[in-house]
C-alpha cells in the first residue's frame, strides 16, 4: 500500500466532501425528539444546562453514572455557545464526531495514497444504517467511534515517522477516549495498537508505551476522579469505574435477584453474527467479500498500514464478544475499518471486473438500491394520490411540500438513472460505481426530507408536553405514570423542567402523590396502561382527558385528573351525608 497524502482532499474531492457534510447534517434540526435514547439524554443535557451541573450528567434530578459525559460536555457547551437548547444542537456532537469519522477515514486512505477508495469508503460508512442512525441521535457511540478512530491514526502516523509530539498527541488522545464510553474507547484502542507492536515484535516499544500511557490516563482521569469524590464520595466511583466498567463484562447470576446487577443487554456470544449483517445494510454484501479478500492467505493487500487493519478489527472484534454486555451499537468502532476494507476492495473489483461472483454481488447492492430510489419516492405520491389519512394529517402545507420534494426525488432518480446506464454501456463502469454511491447518499437526503413532515407529525411529543404545561399552569400538579425513561426524558426536555414519576403498581407511590398535591393532582397516562391506572385509582373520583393531537405518539397519551368530590346534600338536622 502506497504512503504518501496531505491532510486536506484533492481540488477533485472537494465536491464530494461537501456532499458528504450536507449529508451529515440531515436529520438534526428538522423534526423533534423522537427516539428513547436521544429523549433520555436530550433531557440530560437540558437539565446540565439549567442546573449549571458538569460532573456527571443528570436524569430528573438523579446522577446518570452509566456513561462518562464526553457527549454531554461536548452538547453543553455547544448549548451554551449558542445560548440556548434545542434539538438540533443537543444532536449536533453526534453529528461533528460521525462526520469527524468519515473524515479520517478519508484522510487514512489519503495518506495510503489511495483517496478515491477512502472517499468511497466514507460515503458507504455514512450511509450504512447503524452509522446513519448513530451519528443524528444524542447517544456515546459516535464519540467513541471518532475518539477509538482518531488515536489508532494517531498511533499509526506515530509509527509510521516515530517523533515525540506524535506519540504524545496518542496517548493524550487515547486517555481522553475514557471519556466517550468508559474503558471501551482504552480497551479497543489498546487491544489493537498492542496487537500490531506484537505483530513486529517490539516489545520494548509496546511496554514502554504502555507504562507511559498508564501514567497519561492517571493524569487525564484525575480532575474527574476528584469532581466525582466531592458530589457523590465513594459510592459515585463505584458506580462509574466498577459496576459500569468491568461489571459489563460479568454475567450474573443469582436466582433471588429479578435482575443482574451490572445492568443490561447481557446477550449470547454469537450475537454479533446475527445482528451485524442487518446493521451494515444497504452495503452488507459488499463487505462480506471484502473481508473475505482482505483475510484469505494471498490477499493483495500487504504491508504494515494493511496488517494493522486486519490485526485492529479482529482485537476489536474479540473485545466486544468477550464482554458480557452486547448492543448493536457497540460495533460501531469497527465500521470505519469495515468500510476501509469494502471501498479499497470495491475500488479495484470495478477497475478488474474480472470475477462472476463479484459482479453479481456488486450489480444486486446497486441494483436494489437504484430500484429504492425510484420506489421510496413513488411510494409517498401513490399514497398522496390515494389520499391516505395517515398522510393527510399534518396538514396541506406539509403535505405539498413533501410532495413536491418527492417528485423532486424521482425526477432526479430517473436523470441519475439515465445518465449512469449511458456512461455503463460507454465503459464508464469504473467511474458509474464509484459515483454511485455519491448520488444515492443524495437522493436518500431528498427522500428524507420528502418524509420527514409525517414522520414528525406522528412521532412528536411536543403536543402531549403543551397540554401538560397548560395545566401545570392551571395549578395543576402532574406526574407521568408508569414511567419509560424516553416519555419522561421528552417532557422533561420540552417542559424544561423535571417531572414526577408513579409507578402505578403500588397503590402507595399513587396516595402520596395524591398527598402532596391535594385536590390538583393529575396523572399522565399511556392510553394502553389506562386500565392498569384505573385499577390503582379505583374510588378516586376522576376524569379523562384526551390530547388534542392526530399524530399517533402525543394523541396515545391520556391526562387522569384528580376531582375533588362534590360535597353531599345537606341531611336532616343540618348535618351532611356521607358521600
Amino acid at each position: 500500500m502506497n504512503n504518501a497524502g496531505h491532510l486536506w482532499p484533492s481540488r477533485s474531492a472537494w465536491s464530494a466532501w461537501l456532499l458528504l457534510a450536507l449529508v451529515s447534517l440531515f436529520g438534526l434540526f428538522d423534526h423533534s425528539l423522537w427516539s428513547s435514547n436521544e429523549t433520555r439524554e436530550g433531557a440530560m443535557i437540558r437539565e446540565m444546562a439549567r442546573e449549571g451541573v458538569w460532573v456527571t450528567p443528570v436524569f430528573n434530578g438523579r446522577p446518570y453514572l452509566e456513561k462518562p459525559p464526553l457527549l454531554h460536555w461536548t452538547g453543553l457547551a455547544l448549548c451554551r455557545l449558542a445560548g440556548r437548547v434545542n434539538e438540533g444542537l443537543v444532536r449536533l456532537p453526534a453529528a461533528l464526531y460521525g462526520f469527524g469519522t468519515l473524515w479520517l477515514i478519508g484522510l487514512w486512505a489519503r495518506a495510503l495514497g489511495r483517496e478515491r477508495a477512502g472517499v468511497l469508503a466514507a460515503f458507504l460508512c455514512a450511509t450504512s444504517v447503524l452509522f446513519f442512525e448513530y451519528s443524528r441521535i444524542v447517544l456515546t457511540d459516535a464519540s467513541l467511534t471518532f475518539m477509538v478512530l482518531a488515536s489508532l491514526y494517531l498511533f499509526w502516523r506515530a509509527w509510521e515517522q516515530p517523533g515525540r509530539l506524535r506519540w504524545a498527541a496518542f496517548l493524550a488522545v487515547s486517555a481522553l477516549s475514557f471519556y466517550a464510553k468508559g474503558l471501551l474507547g482504552p480497551g479497543l484502542i489498546w487491544v489493537s495498537a498492542a496487537g500490531f507492536l506484537a505483530w513486529r515484535r517490539q516489545w520494548k516499544r509496546l511496554f514502554g508505551l504502555g507504562a507511559l500511557y498508564a501514567v497519561v490516563l492517571a493524569a487525564v482521569l484525575a480532575p474527574w476522579v476528584w469532581a466525582l469524590w466531592r458530589a457523590g464520595g465513594a459510592d459515585f466511583l463505584l458506580g462509574v469505574f466498577w459496576d459500569n466498567q468491568f461489571g459489563r463484562f460479568l454475567t450474573f447470576s443469582d436466582p433471588s435477584l429479578p435482575l443482574d446487577p451490572f445492568f443490561v443487554h447481557k446477550e449470547p456470544a454469537w450475537f454479533y453474527l446475527q445482528s451485524l449483517p442487518l446493521r451494515l445494510l444497504p452495503w452488507t454484501l459488499l463487505v462480506l467479500p471484502s473481508l473475505a479478500a482482505w483475510f484469505r492467505p494471498k490477499t493483495p493487500w500487504i504491508g504494515p498500514a494493511a496488517g494493522f487493519w486486519r490485526l485492529a478489527l479482529a482485537g476489536m472484534l474479540l473485545v466486544l464478544h468477550a464482554s458480557a454486555a452486547k448492543a448493536d451499537c457497540y460495533t460501531l468502532p469497527l465500521f470505519p475499518f469495515l468500510f476501509l476494507m469494502t471501498g479499497f476492495w470495491l475500488d479495484d473489483a470495478v477497475r478488474r471486473w474480472d470475477s462472476r461472483l463479484e459482479q453479481i454481488l456488486i450489480g444486486a447492492t446497486f441494483g436494489a438500491l437504484a430500484l429504492m430510489a425510484l420506489l421510496v419516492p413513488a411510494g409517498y405520491l401513490a399514497a398522496f394520490a390515494a389520499r391516505l389519512p395517515d398522510l393527510l394529517a399534518p396538514g396541506s402545507a406539509a403535505v405539498w411540500s413533501g410532495a413536491a420534494l418527492a417528485a423532486l426525488a424521482l425526477a432526479a432518480a430517473i436523470f441519475a438513472g439515465r445518465r449512469l446506464w449511458r456512461d455503463l454501456k460507454a465503459g464508464g463502469r469504473a467511474q458509474v460505481f464509484r459515483t454511485a454511491p455519491l448520488l444515492l447518499a443524495a437522493l436518500g437526503v431528498l427522500n428524507g426530507c420528502a418524509y420527514v413532515f409525517v414522520l414528525e407529525y406522528h412521532r412528536t411529543y411536543q403536543p402531549l408536553a403543551e397540554t401538560v404545561r397548560r395545566e401545570q399552569a392551571a395549578g395543576r400538579s402532574l406526574a407521568l405514570a408508569c414511567p419509560r425513561e424516553r416519555d419522561l426524558g421528552a417532557l422533561m426536555f420540552y417542559l424544561d423542567s423535571r417531572l414526577p414519576a408513579v409507578s402505578v403498581s403500588n397503590r402507595a407511590d399513587c396516595d402520596l402523590f395524591v398527598q402532596a398535591a391535594p385536590g390538583s393532582a393529575g396523572w399522565i397516562v399511556d392510553g394502553r396502561k389506562l386500565d392498569e391506572v384505573r385499577r390503582c385509582l379505583e374510588g378516586v373520583p376522576t376524569r379523562i382527558e384526551p390530547v388534542a393531537h392526530g399524530g399517533y405518539k402525543s394523541a396515545g397519551f391520556l391526562l387522569v385528573l384528580r376531582e375533588s368530590p362534590a360535597p353531599a346534600a345537606a341531611g336532616p338536622g343540618g348535618t351532611k351525608g356521607r358521600p
